[in-house]
Parts: C-alpha cells; structure tokens; sequence
C-alpha cells in the first residue's frame, strides 16, 4: 500500500531539487519532471492513484527528503525552496479568488501533457501574486534563457500542487522540525517500496 503523505513530501523535496538544479544550469531528468507536471492537472483527482499513477518516478524525492530529514542535504537552496512551496501552498489556500482563477485556467489545459510555457504562465498569474515570491538562486546565463524559466516557474506549479496535497494529508511544515523522526522513518519505507 502507497503511503501518499510521505510520497506528497518527497513530490515537494523533489521539485525543490530540480529547481535548484534547473536554475544552475543542469540538466533535470525529463520523465520525472514530466510526471511531476502532470500532477498539477489533477485537481479534480477522486482518487490519490489519478495524482500519483507513477510512484517509482518520486524515488529520488524520497531520498533527497531522507537527506533533508537527517540534516545532510547538499545544498540550503533546496530546503529552502521546499519550505517556500509548502509556504506558498498556505498563502493559496487562504485566498479563494486565486484558487478559483487556478482552477478555470486548469481546466483548460492538457492533462495528459501541460506545456511548461502554459504553467509559467498560469504561475505568473496566479501564485506570483500572492505576496513574496520565491527568489531563485543560480546562474545569470540559465535563468536568463526563457525556457528555463518557464521550466522553473512550471515545477514550482507542480510543487505548490503537491504542498497542497501533503496538507490534505495532514502534512505541516512544523511536522519537519518536530516530527523529523517519525517521517524519516515513513520516507524509508516508501524508498525501499518504490
């Protein structure tokens, strides 16, 4: 049986890391992010499988997240770009008129294959407004290219997804500091069963 809240948390470490890899001018591995994108179309999930039809793809979520957890990750940028999306996904949560715009211009999109240029799109109108943004550390040259700009922008939708997702799931950002045990501890389980 898949645990989703821990696979929600290792959606969001995940994310992070590509990010933060995109924006230093790496290459980000193209059927992970593809799945990742796909999550933001699912919206109207009935069922946590339509969100997540491919759980092995968040292997290296969940093992980054271990590293996090265990205060080893390799770099400050993707934890803070994991608090930052679990702290936009709040801000979102609490503004109906964004949620509801998000939503309408979702429902216009291929589900089966978002177009990043579409979802940066979506991200600057609707999550870019609500307040501080998230400041992306890298270099010049990639983040001045638009298509990795539009990649980053197009994660960072998927990654407020599933920061929103962990919440349903009764994920809190609290839960990172206080409870680092008990989800280490989930995140093992999940790795060693994808």
């Amino acid at each position: 049986m898949t645990d989703y809240h821990s696979l929600a948390l290792a959606g969001i470490v995940q994310t992070a890391t590509m990010v933060h890899d995109a924006a230093r001018g790496r290459s980000v591995c193209e059927d992970d992010r593809r799945v990742l994108l796909r999550t933001i179309t699912t919206h109207n999930a009935r069922e946590l499988e339509e969100i997540f039809p491919h759980p092995r793809a968040f292997y290296d979520g969940a093992r980054q997240a271990m590293e996090m957890l265990s205060g080893r990750i390799a770099s400050p940028e993707v934890l803070r770009y994991t608090l930052q999306l679990i702290e936009l996904a709040r801000r979102l949560r609490t503004n109906r008129a964004v949620v509801s715009r998000l939503e309408g211009m979702l429902d216009d999109l291929d589900a089966n294959e978002p177009d990043p240029r579409e979802l940066s799109n979506i991200y600057q109108q609707t999550l870019s407004t609500l307040g501080k943004r998230i400041q992306i550390v890298g270099e010049p040259s990639a983040l001045q290219q638009e298509a990795t700009a539009d990649t980053i922008r197009a994660l960072l939708l998927a990654g407020v997804r599933v920061a929103w997702l962990w919440h349903q799931l009764q994920g809190r950002r609290w839960h990172l500091i206080l409870r680092r045990k008990p989800l280490l501890e989930a995140m093992r389980n999940l790795q060693s069963n994808l």
